[in-house]
Formats: C-alpha cells, structure tokens, sequence
C-alpha cells in the first residue's frame, strides 16, 4: 500500500532547511553625551586629544555591539556595564584610492584625501564577514543649483587583521538640484518652493554569494518637465571586471 504524503506537509518542512540570507545592518547613531565621551576617553585616550569628531552607532539586530567612527577609524565596541570594551579596530586614516573616476561630476579637481569618509553600515560579504564603505564625496555648484556625487571602496572587516579592500570605485549615490525658473512669470506658474528640479540616484546592495552582490540602482527626478523612476540591476563579482552605465 502506497502512502500519499500531501504537498502541504513537505512545503511545511522546507523553512527549517531555507538558508538565511545575510542582511545589511544600518547603523543607529547615538546622542554623543559628556558621560559617554568620558568613557571613550578612557577607553581610547589616543583618539581624545584635540577635541575629535566622534560618531558613535548601535547595531538595532545586536543591542549591545556598536560602533566608533573616529577619524576614519573603525572600532567595533561591546557594552559592557556602564562602559565599552574593544572588539576590534580598523585605520583607514592613512588609505588612499588607486583609483577615483566619476560619472556626473566634472568641474571640480578633487584631492580624494580630503573627503572621505565611512557609510555607517555594514554589507554581508561572506556569511560570517561584512564589508564597510569608504566614500569619496565629489562637489559640484553653480547658479541656482549644485550636486555632489560618491564613489565608494569596499574593504571586508576581518577580525584582528588590516581591512582587506574588494571592491573600488563603485558609483554609490548622486543628487542634483538645478534651477527651473528663470522668469518671474515662471516662478508665479511653479508655485512657492517649487523652482528646482531634482535628480536622485541612490544604491540598494544585496548579497548573493560570497563575493559576489546585486548592486540595484534607482534613479529618480522630480521636474515639471519630465518624471523619471528607473531601476537598473548588475552583478558585483570579485574578480571579475565590471562596467557600471549609470544615467
């Protein structure tokens, strides 16, 4: 006799053998209160001098791992009581990019050194590791408008060792305002508020494999001219040359 299993059953028991997909953590960032500066302090007297510009960040998926953003270093912390105990520790200070081109941005000479700085997040780039973001932040302004545009370095984070770049110059995100009235007629038709045009170009990551991202960008205006809101979607691979055609 022949025993029918329903289809049900067997779809029932396929989440427990489902792999979980790593996410991206957002950092949270933290009020910089005297109380916690002090701790710091204490904790890392070589970063105190010279009144620094911390940035202190909560991991929301792990309440008590956060991390310290102190002149383009990394300290990955743990709470501990009333205080922090160090974990781990990254110096970018020193990094420069081998390479830096950009998209939209033309005008300006830029001395990349100048204008770094670390995304406050996380990327899954194995299943145990992450990966940060070294940004490159390139300006643009002229009459009545501006833009700026990044550019970002991808290193993983590998615990008690120099952060490992993987990734270099990869379009990150664009925003551009211009203009759209030139006449007083114009600004009477647009309304208050309403005399520039803007343009968006913002990146989504997702993890596929080891190495290996979705990098998905969306690119969006908002004009009395023309409404544009594109998605366009690449493979990221390490290894592997890749040819990034933006708007």
């Amino acid at each position: 006799m022949k025993i029918k299993i329903p289809l049900i059953s067997l779809i029932l028991c396929l989440p427990s053998l489902v792999w979980a997909v790593p996410q991206a953590l957002t950092f949270k960032k933290q009020e910089m209160t005297t109380k916690k500066r002090t701790v710091l302090c204490n904790l890392i007297p070589d970063q105190c001098r010279d009144k620094p510009t911390w940035a202190l960040y909560q991991v929301p998926q792990h309440a008590n791992q956060y991390y310290l953003i102190s002149n383009l270093k990394l300290y990955q912390l743990e709470q501990y009581k009333q205080s922090y105990k160090v974990l781990n520790q990254w110096d970018f200070s020193s990094y420069t990019p081998k390479k830096v081109s950009t998209n939209w941005t033309v005008d300006e000479e830029v001395n990349p050194p100048d204008k770094k700085f670390i995304y406050p997040a996380l990327f899954p780039i194995t299943e145990k590791n992450y990966a940060i973001a070294m940004i490159q932040r390139f300006y643009e302004t002229y009459s009545g408008g501006g833009m700026h545009e990044e550019v970002a370095d991808f290193f993983e984070l590998i615990p008690q060792q120099k952060p490992k770049l993987i990734f270099q110059n990869i379009p990150f995100s664009v925003y551009r305002m211009i203009r759209a009235c030139f006449s007083e007629e114009d600004y009477k038709k647009s309304g208050e508020g309403k005399c520039h045009d803007e343009e968006n170009l913002v990146l989504n990551i997702r993890y596929k494999k080891p190495y290996k991202w979705e990098m998905q960008y969306h690119y969006s205006t908002v004009s009395d001219q023309q409404h544009i809101n594109d998605v366009k979607t690449f493979m990221l691979e390490k290894g592997k040359p890749l040819s990034i055609p933006i708007p």
